[in-house]
């Protein structure tokens, strides 16, 4: 982007929608200023000068077409985005007639925010294209028309042909400069864009590709280029089905001449991994006439982990909300009915009648006495007041309550964990029921025995690692996937599934890092960190 800020009038009813557009694109390096309906957008229009207009195809007063065409009957009409709801295409077609640069469907959650910078620098970018176009072209007539003068002057005189000539030859080097500049340019705009674009010809064979995109492939520009783009990049689909000719979107622009975006697909590097993208497909015409395709994508894989924990925090939310109402409702009738069981258990005992039964309610009410205690827990995980502690003592005391079941099934705990690493700002209490959940796993794991090696370092960063590493039954990696799922548990009936939840979200709140590896057949690793405490204002550490 130049040093000139761009100045952008979005005309747009929703000030909601408005609200999300200006930011989007002040976040991008862009001057906004916003309309709520049509006619004060022309009066804006009016008063100023506006590098790029974003229109709502619906709104009070002058609609976004009666807009254009306002403005196109003034010949005012700067590089411009339709924005157009979901099936309204027909009015996208309409608006590009008027002489608008590009449209954008509305959905309903807002995704197509996320495209509105882009959009915008395409626009721009098409505007700049046409400009330096016509820049050439007037240049290139006038060299034609100064060339045909030149051409009858010469007739007049040799001397004076001469000097024509010595002219003509300068002018042409002139204008062969003007182009290399041009060509270098669009070169440098190419190299320098951050997603991935790449051209191919109607064989699908590459015919340009920008570093962005070999980057994200694995490959050397050159490597790409003439090859058949669709064999190494979108082979197979994410399922692992085949994605021939006929499917591919990406060919099918080059058959058609119909734009196409993907939103969620899988493109494959040259080591044979995959990585989500999002992906663009607009055919390429010259003359008139279908030459191939040019193709813009963006590596997705970040953005949908992101969308991934927001929906996994959410759920988390509904757990605590739900803990929060039921816990006593449920607590108290069981209570009521575990204490009864345990009276007719003993009665039935003293008359030396069979207690299978009453045991069972028993066992049962137990179970669902420690769901719903952590349940409360999972609610309850930012009251507590944080000081700053050592994290021996609550490892330390975790491991005492398990130390004799270790033993009893010859598990072998190696302790490396230094005395003097740093104190860390978090609740004992709640790191004593995390540390307890992950040695009650390791437990698990290793029905058979085992090593449990636990060893704590201070990181580059300066952080507090605990490293917990057992040589248990391991997991796949559909279950690793899906470990700090509430509710979710291999364990059967000895599992409630919200161990390892609640346990994420004590580290979360301790602002720390939860990490888990593992591998069937040899065993798991859990990493947890914490930063270093501030001791400035802090509670002092608890008395022994």
């Amino acid at each position: 982007m130049s040093e000139t800020p761009i100045h952008i009038l979005i005309m747009e009813d929703d000030a909601g929608q408005a609200r999300l557009a200006q930011r989007t694109l002040e976040r991008a390096g862009y001057m906004v200023e916003v309309a709520g309906d049509g006619d004060t957008g022309l009066a804006l229009y009016a008063s100023r000068a506006y590098d790029v207009l974003v229109v709502d195809h619906q709104m009070p007063g002058k609609g976004g077409l009666e807009v254009l065409h306002t403005l196109a009957t003034r010949g005012a009409l700067p590089p411009t985005i339709m924005v157009t709801g979901h099936g309204d295409e027909a009015i996208a077609v309409e608006a590009m007639k008027l002489g608008a640069g590009d449209y954008l469907v509305k959905d309903v959650d807002g995704r197509y925010l996320t495209l509105l910078s882009t959009v915008v620098a395409r626009v721009l970018y098409q505007q700049r294209l046409l400009e330096e176009k016509q820049q050439a072209e007037a240049a290139l007539q006038q060299t034609l028309e100064a060339l045909e003068t030149r051409v009858r002057e010469r007739t007049a005189a040799l001397q004076q042909a001469n000097a024509q000539l010595h002219a003509e030859i300068a002018e042409r080097q002139r204008a062969e400069a003007a182009l290399a500049q041009l060509n270098r340019r669009h070169t440098l705009i190419l190299d320098s864009a951050g997603e991935g674009i790449y051209g191919i010809d109607l064989q699908g064979r590459t015919t340009f590709i920008n570093p962005a995109a070999a980057r994200m492939l694995g490959w050397e520009v050159e490597a790409l280029l003439g090859q058949p783009i669709q064999d190494i990049v979108c082979h197979t689909m994410g399922d692992g089905t085949p994605c021939s000719y006929d499917t591919c979107p990406i060919l099918a622009s080059c058959r058609d001449g119909v734009v196409r975006h993907v939103l969620e697909d899988v493109f494959w590097r040259k080591d044979g991994t995959h990585f989500l993208v999002e992906y663009v497909s607009t055919p390429m015409r010259e003359h008139d006439t279908l030459v191939g395709a040019v193709v813009l994508f963006k590596d997705i894989t970040e953005r949908k982990q992101l969308e991934r924990e927001m929906q996994s925090a959410d759920r988390l939310a509904l757990v605590g909300q739900l803990a929060s109402g039921l816990a006593h409702e449920i607590g108290t009738p069981l209570n009521i009915i575990a204490g009864n069981a345990e009276l007719l258990g003993m009665e039935l005992h003293e008359h030396r009648l069979g207690t299978a039964e009453v045991d069972a309610i028993i066992q049962h009410a137990d179970r669902i006495t420690r769901l719903i205690q952590q349940l409360l827990t999972f609610a309850r995980a930012k009251e507590q007041p944080m000081a700053a502690l050592a994290v021996q003592e609550p490892l330390a005391n975790a491991l005492c309550l398990l130390e004799a079941r270790f033993k009893h099934q010859g598990i072998t705990a190696i302790i490396d964990v230094p005395s003097e690493l740093p104190v860390i700002r978090g609740r004992a209490e709640q790191l004593e029921q995390v540390f307890l959940n992950v040695l009650v796993n390791a437990w698990h794991a290793m029905p058979g025995g085992g090593t449990l090696t636990i060893g704590a370092c201070v990181t580059m960063d300066r952080k507090v690692r605990l490293r917990f590493r057992d040589t248990g039954m391991g997991m796949s990696a559909e279950v690793l996937a899906r470990v700090f799922e509430p509710f979710y548990t291999t364990k059967g009936e000895r599992g409630t599934g919200l161990g390892l939840a609640i346990c994420k979200q004590i580290i979360d709140s301790h602002q720390g890092m939860l990490q888990l590896e593992s591998t069937p057949g040899v065993g798991t690793t859990l990493i947890l960190e914490f930063p270093q405490a501030d001791t400035t204002g802090l509670p002092p550490l608890p008395l022994p």
